[in-house]
């Protein structure tokens, strides 16, 4: 494919310069045709492209259109048509000006766990099988005998488990366990008599940095039934419209708005109301 072509003599090149020597190819010219994954990239007032083509987990273009609303599509797998042009900066990726949308591709699946009251979106690729009253994920690549990625099941209990970092999961009290060495992570949410838990494990696999991105992503897509929320009333603080959530004090919002969290990295958020 000329696209994958082009980026293999990118690669080459840029090699060559790091050691003194070489150029940029020239870009190829005509219309060009290019699959990835659309993700929005950094706001930048010099450099080119508001978005970024994803390929095999590489960065590999920058794409920007005056003719496609590139926001409709991303985080999906796109097959774009346009054509190449140089970045503000020649040592910045390449930007593909896209002309028109050949083929859209999903990128994520929602799963209703009815059993457990909850609702949560995953990455295409993690197959959901369920199995001794535990919802299991594994990756499609790694076949059904492959380790369990992501573990979801409940418990009755009252506490959530001690030494973890306090975090907000669907505007409900979480805590979050991680080993280090593993890498393995625990959330578990205190809800009516029951602590859901989710136990996350990425292994020594080559993409987990991209896996454990994909989690926060599945942290933030929760959604539980409100019914089985614990109630837990003002002990932990409330907020109210607009005012700052979550966060290492798990402060909640009150009756009417829940906890809008904007990076579940620090687990701070705004209310805002229902």
């Amino acid at each position: 494919m000329r696209s994958s072509t082009f980026l293999l003599s990118v690669v080459s090149v840029t090699l060559l310069s790091s050691c003194g020597g070489g150029v940029m190819p020239p870009l190829p010219s005509g219309e060009q045709t290019v699959t990835g994954i659309l993700k929005p990239a950094e706001l930048s007032a010099v450099r080119r492209g508001s978005y970024i083509i994803e390929q095999d987990g590489v960065d590999v273009y920058y794409a920007e259109s005056s003719l496609i609303n590139l926001r409709e599509y991303q985080t999906k797998r796109v097959t774009l048509r346009g054509y190449f042009e140089q970045n503000t900066n020649s040592e910045d990726l390449p930007v593909l000006v896209a002309e028109s949308v050949v083929d859209v591709e999903e990128t994520s699946q929602e799963h209703s766990l009815s059993a457990l009251g909850v609702r949560l979106t995953t990455p295409v690729q993690w197959k959901l099988v369920k199995r001794e009253g535990k919802h299991q994920f594994r990756l499609e690549e790694d076949g059904e005998d492959g380790d369990t990625l992501l573990v979801v099941w409940q418990e009755d209990g009252e506490l959530l488990p001690d030494g973890g970092v306090p975090i907000v999961v669907d505007a409900t009290r979480a805590t979050r366990l991680i080993d280090d060495l593993s890498g393995t992570q625990i959330v578990a949410v205190k809800r009516k008599g029951t602590i859901l838990h989710l136990r996350f494990s990425p292994g020594t696999r080559a993409n987990a940095d991209r896996l454990r991105e994909d989690f926060i992503e599945v942290l933030n897509s929760i959604e539980l039934k409100s019914s089985t929320i614990e109630d837990t009333g003002s002990s932990f603080g409330t907020g109210s419209l607009s005012t700052p959530c979550g966060g290492s004090a798990g402060i909640l919002c009150k009756d009417g708005y829940f906890c809008d969290v904007q990076s579940f990295e620090d687990n701070v958020g705004k209310c805002r109301k229902i």
